[in-house]
C-alpha cells in the first residue's frame, strides 16, 4: 500500500502555522521570522516532505535557474571567478547552469539561445573574444536579465561587474618603478578584449607618467598561456638590451615567463622581476611566490549575483557598473635591478 502523500496542510497543522507560512519557508522568504522558519523546517524534515520545485516554479513564474556563460573555463582566473559566482548564487537559492564557450562566439550564442528555451531567470556572461554588440543587444531584446562579468563589450549598455584593470596594471607598474626598474617589458598584450585593452592602458599610463617610453620590441602580443609566456620571455632576454622586469597580462603568462627565465639560467626575483595579474590560487605556491594583483574573485561573485537579482526584480531600472578596486600582492618574484643594470639604464 502506497504511503499517504504529505501535503502543505499536514506540515502547517503539525508546525502550528498557516499553510501560506509553510509555502514562504519553502521559498526562503525573508518575511518569515527565523524561529518560525527553523520550526517549520524541522517539521518538513520529520515528516519527510518533498517539495515539488517544478510546480512551485510554475506558480511563481520563476525558474530559479541562472545561466552562467564562461569564455574560457580552463583559465584558472575564470575558474576561480566561476566558483565565486556559484557560491553567491547558491546563497541566493539559485541553481547554476554552466556553459564554457572556449572563446567561440558561435558556441556562446548557441548556449544563450538554449538558456532562453529553458526560461532561466537571467544570465551572467563573460563575453568571448570578439563578441559583437549584437549578442548583448539580442539578450536585451529578449528581455533577458544579463550582467557582464570581468569583461564587457564596448559600445552597448548593460549591467557590469569587474575589477579596475587599468588601476591594477598601474599598481603593478608603479611597484616595479619604485624598485628602480626602468627597462620594463609587457608580455601578453591583447587588443581584442576589454581586459586586455584596459591593462595595457594602465601599464602605458604609468610608464608615461614616469617619463619612460614603452618600447615596441618589449611589448609582446601573444595568447594568455604558460607556453606562450615561456617562449616569449626567452625571446625577450636573447639580446644584449634585455629588460630587467616583465609585467605579464595574467598569472599563467607569468608562470610561463618564470620557467622560461630559468631555462636560460636567469632566476626570477633575482636576475629579472616578474609580475602577474589576477592572483590565482597557484600564485602563492610558486617558488619564488609570484607578485601579482588581486581582483577580489569572491567580491565579484557576490556583486554579480546581487546585481542580477536586482535586474530580475526590475528589468527597467538604470544600468549599473560595479568596479572592484584591485590590490597589489607583493611576493618574492620582484626585486630591485642589479647595480650594473641600473648603471646601464642611467647611461641610456
Amino acid at each position: 500500500m502506497q504511503d499517504k502523500k504529505i501535503t502543505l496542510k499536514d506540515v502547517a497543522q503539525v508546525a502550528g502555522v498557516a499553510t501560506g507560512t509553510v509555502s514562504m519557508v519553502l521559498n526562503d522568504s525573508p518575511l518569515v521570522a527565523q524561529a518560525t522558519k527553523t520550526r517549520v523546517q524541522a517539521v518538513l524534515h520529520d515528516l519527510g516532505y518533498v517539495y515539488d520545485r517544478a510546480a512551485g516554479n510554475l506558480r511563481s513564474k520563476r525558474s530559479r535557474i541562472v545561466g552562467v556563460s564562461v569564455c574560457n573555463l580552463i583559465n584558472p582566473y575564470f575558474a576561480d571567478v566561476t566558483a565565486g559566482i556559484q557560491e553567491a548564487l547558491e546563497d541566493l537559492g539559485r541553481v547554476l547552469v554552466l556553459g564554457n564557450c572556449a572563446e567561440s562566439v558561435s558556441r556562446q550564442m548557441n548556449f544563450l539561445q538554449s538558456l532562453r528555451q529553458y526560461s532561466v531567470e537571467g544570465v551572467l556572461l563573460t563575453p568571448a573574444i570578439s563578441t559583437p554588440k549584437s549578442h548583448i543587444e539580442q539578450l536585451l531584446a529578449w528581455r533577458m536579465p544579463v550582467v557582464q562579468v570581468t569583461r564587457y563589450v564596448a559600445g552597448v549598455s548593460s549591467d557590469y561587474v569587474g575589477n579596475d584593470n587599468k588601476a591594477g596594471a598601474k599598481l603593478a607598474t608603479r611597484h616595479l618603478l619604485d624598485l628602480g626598474h626602468e627597462r620594463i617589458a609587457y608580455l601578453g598584450r591583447n587588443r581584442l578584449t576589454s581586459t586586455g585593452k584596459d591593462r595595457f592602458d594602465g601599464f602605458r599610463t604609468a610608464m608615461r607618467e614616469a617619463g619612460l617610453a614603452v618600447l615596441d620590441e618589449w611589448t609582446v602580443e601573444c595568447p594568455a598561456t604558460r607556453e606562450d609566456g615561456f617562449r616569449e620571455a626567452v625571446k625577450l632576454m636573447e639580446g644584449r638590451n634585455s629588460p630587467t622586469a616583465i609585467l605579464c597580462f595574467n598569472d599563467p603568462i607569468a608562470f610561463g615567463a618564470m620557467l622560461g627565465l630559468r631555462s636560460i639560467g636567469r632566476e626570477p626575483g633575482t636576475d629579472c622581476s616578474v609580475v602577474g595579474m589576477d592572483d590565482v590560487s597557484e600564485a602563492a605556491l610558486w617558488q619564488p611566490g609570484l607578485t601579482t594583483v588581486s581582483i577580489g574573485r569572491d567580491t565579484i561573485g557576490r556583486a554579480a549575483g546581487r546585481l542580477l537579482m536586482d535586474r530580475v526584480e526590475d528589468l527597467d531600472r538604470p544600468f549599473e557598473r560595479v568596479i572592484i578596486p584591485p590590490e597589489l600582492v607583493i611576493r618574492s618574484s620582484t626585486c630591485p635591478p642589479r647595480s650594473e643594470e641600473r648603471r646601464i639604464a642611467r647611461a641610456r
